[in-house]
């Protein structure tokens, strides 16, 4: 999987911005945090997940729960394992429940 074209097609995501997290190059939807690129493992991509969609994702080939945060829902993905259209499902994802929560901050 490339890890460019990943971050190529969240970039072309609608209100996506990025910015450093935890040593991390993080996009948000809306304010809120959904992916994340290692800068320090070229591979490894987090992403955050509703809880039910995190157990399934965690059933695909180079996804495991993510260390830090699998409490919350973020997984960890093996960009050298995982293929690019199965990563991009989840990340897909988890930009809409970022827009949720987004919604859910605003009322």
């Amino acid at each position: 999987m490339s890890y460019e074209t990943l971050k190529s097609k969240i970039k072309r995501l609608r209100r996506v911005s990025a910015r450093p997290m935890f040593g991390y190059e993080c996009f948000s939807a809306d304010g809120k945090f959904f992916v994340g690129f290692s800068k320090k493992n070229n591979y490894e991509v987090i992403v955050r997940l509703q809880k039910d969609e995190q157990q399934k994702a965690v059933r695909s080939k180079g996804i495991k729960p993510f260390s830090h945060g699998a409490k919350a829902g973020w997984i960890e993905i093996n960009t050298k394992l995982a293929a690019t259209d199965d990563a991009f499902k989840w990340i897909k994802k988890a930009y809409a429940y970022a827009l949720t929560l987004s919604k859910q901050g605003k009322k």
